[in-house]
């Protein structure tokens, strides 16, 4: 009895010293307040455009991490492609996509993408919790995408190859909205 009792006391000891080992002292996170209005910027990553002219579609998605809430949306921007050209058709830059929150969060942001020099443009609006302010900070930076020999994936298709390219991990600078 007293060997399985010593054992709990130096398994309790060995668990708390690895939690305060893990723990990191003296770090103050900022608040979503704080960071609503010092940085109210945007993480993009993991970003692609697949055109896939037989299907006479396209479309660039990318995931952005908004920095104040910490929330990660996924953002995707469709468009319509010629079937025998492959150009983009009938594409309005000015349109308006809602990006989608990973789990239930106060913030709605919205993209606009100008398909001719990808000019991507974030929006988004938010509250933090037990702050009543409304915050909106817009942001707009020029996407990346690596065209270069191998960098592509290219899958066959019944109607035509489909071709995927990585657009650039980048940070966007928000600007808070006055």
């Amino acid at each position: 009895m007293r060997g399985l009792r010593a054992g709990r006391i130096a398994l309790c000891l060995f668990l708390a010293g690895q939690a305060a080992l893990a723990a990191p002292t003296n770090i103050q996170a900022a608040s979503c307040s704080e960071l609503s209005t010092s940085t109210p910027n945007w993480n993009i990553s993991n970003a692609a455009s697949s055109d896939w002219p037989g299907g006479a579609s396209g479309r660039v998605e990318l995931f952005a991490r908004h920095i104040p809430t910490g929330v990660l949306l996924d953002c995707d921007v469709e468009y319509r492609l010629n079937q025998t050209t492959g150009e983009i058709i009938d594409y309005d830059p000015t349109a308006s996509h809602e990006c989608m929150n990973f789990g239930a969060a106060p913030l709605n942001t919205s993209v606009t993408l100008d398909m001719t020099n990808l000019l991507l443009n974030l929006k988004s609006v938010w509250t933090c919790e037990g702050d009543e302010k409304t915050y909106t900070a817009t942001g707009s930076v020029k996407l990346q995408r690596d065209t270069s020999p191998g960098a592509c994936l290219v899958e066959p298709s019944q109607v035509g190859d489909s071709t995927t390219c990585p657009i650039a991990d980048v940070l966007v600078e928000g600007k808070l909205a006055e």
